[in-house]
């Protein structure tokens, strides 16, 4: 079957490894001048199931409208979204209650260790190099009130054997002994082995030149316009350098599937979250972390991706803007400082990258991944901030759904149409 991709970031190219593995002749077309150039590009590094609970937690309406006057916030609404996101805004916070948020979190948690377990697959067959660490991640917290509301949601998870251990006070040096100098301000940490990290843009470059061993094309500097749909199917991809042809078409454009789908006529219900990062050379320094550190009341954290280091987080609701905002890039240097205080002399900031990106998050959490009521038209988008963690099961499903074979998780989980 010819199947043609939509982007070329790290669900793209990871579906276009997975397709031509068995045996499709793949076409990938992306704009950009090469793979993972865009929300791929310097994301926080960590594959992380412990963090598949969904950001619309009960308390998420409180935490928005307390945004809208805080630089500092781990959400930020900006006024200028609201408009596409009202209708969006308000199923998002529908999912806010209880009993959904739960739902949504054992489904993102399984295709999250589903993916992992892929991932290992990958690391031990393929020969591929992209910082990866498996040494697990580390939570920590300033309060005992916000540590033993992980516990208990950790112990949520315990059904898809996701191991965690806590720690209280310096018990935490026995595993991350970088934060001696700031353990007078931590209260305790939740350690979870089986996490892992590496430099997802590396990755993508790495496994397109896999799926490209198998035959897959990769069409880059071309933008799609248009998606043709006549007698219920796509019958092109029309772009700026004339139109891709495919038996099926995928969707795997991120933020961008969703203007595009709905020029052909479908509701793909994704919308942008703006994520930021620094990627700071080591500059010579050996005091860091062995492992990412996710700081919970900076709502950020820092991994260690070779010989940088990569301080990324919050989520900021602004269209699709990617421009950068000085007061939230610098609570990436703000939280890198808190930490790493020791750091300051090797930091040098004309020799930091300073990043944005646009999650494409959807209401419940969950990407979409598969058919959709155009015939010959799939997707593989909507991943928010999991697009890392879920990139290889997201792959691997999109693959068996194509060829006709039953997925190891349920697909209608998955659906562009699940209730």
């Amino acid at each position: 079957m010819k199947i043609t991709i939509i982007g070329a970031g790290i669900i793209g190219t990871t579906s276009a490894y997975y397709l031509a593995k068995t045996g499709h002749d793949v076409e990938v077309i992306e704009r950009q001048d090469g793979p993972g150039l865009e929300t791929s590009f310097a994301n926080a590094g960590m594959l992380t199931p412990s963090m598949a609970d969904p950001w619309n937690d009960p308390s998420v309406l409180t935490t928005l409208l307390t945004s809208l006057g805080s630089s500092h916030s781990s959400f930020k609404l900006r006024l200028k979204a609201l408009p596409s996101m009202v209708f969006w805004g308000l199923s998002f916070l529908y999912n806010s209650r209880k009993k959904l948020y739960y739902k949504n979190l054992h489904r993102s948690a399984d295709m999250a260790c589903y993916s992992l377990e892929l991932m290992d697959d990958i690391r031990e067959n393929l020969n591929l190099n992209y910082d990866q660490i498996t040494t697990g991640s580390l939570k920590v917290f300033r309060d005992l009130e916000s540590l033993e509301k992980l516990t208990k949601l950790s112990q949520e998870l315990d059904q898809h054997n996701m191991r965690f251990q806590v720690y209280y006070g310096e018990e935490l040096l026995k595993i991350e002994p970088s934060l001696a100098p700031v353990m007078g301000g931590i209260v305790g940490g939740v350690y979870f082995p089986d996490d892992q990290a590496g430099n997802a843009y590396k990755f993508t470059s790495e496994i397109e030149r896999e799926a490209t061993q198998h035959g897959a094309k990769f069409h880059y500097g071309v933008s799609v316009e248009k998606l043709i749909k006549k007698g219920g199917k796509i019958t092109a991809v029309k772009t700026d350098q004339g139109e891709f042809l495919g038996d099926a078409i995928v969707l795997a454009a991120g933020s961008y599937s969703t203007p595009l789908a709905k020029a052909a006529g479908l509701n793909v219900p994704v919308r942008p979250a703006k994520g930021y990062s620094i990627t700071v050379p080591l500059n010579g320094w050996n005091g860091g972390p062995k492992m990412p550190i996710i700081d919970d009341g900076f709502h950020a954290a820092i991994s260690p991706l070779g010989d940088v280091l990569r301080i990324a987080g919050t989520a900021e609701f602004a269209g699709l803007d990617e421009s950068l905002t000085k007061d939230r890039v610098d609570n990436m240097y703000d939280l890198l400082l808190e930490l790493y205080p020791d750091f300051e002399p090797y930091l040098e900031r004309e020799k930091v990258t300073e990043w944005a990106g646009l999650r494409p998050l959807t209401v419940d959490g969950s990407p979409y991944i598969g058919k959709t009521s155009i015939d010959n038209l799939y997707v593989n988008t909507g991943h928010g901030p999991l697009g890392w963690t879920m990139a290889a099961g997201s792959a691997k499903m999109l693959s068996d759904i194509i060829d006709g074979k039953k997925p190891r998780l349920d697909e209608s989980a998955y659906s562009l149409e699940r209730a």
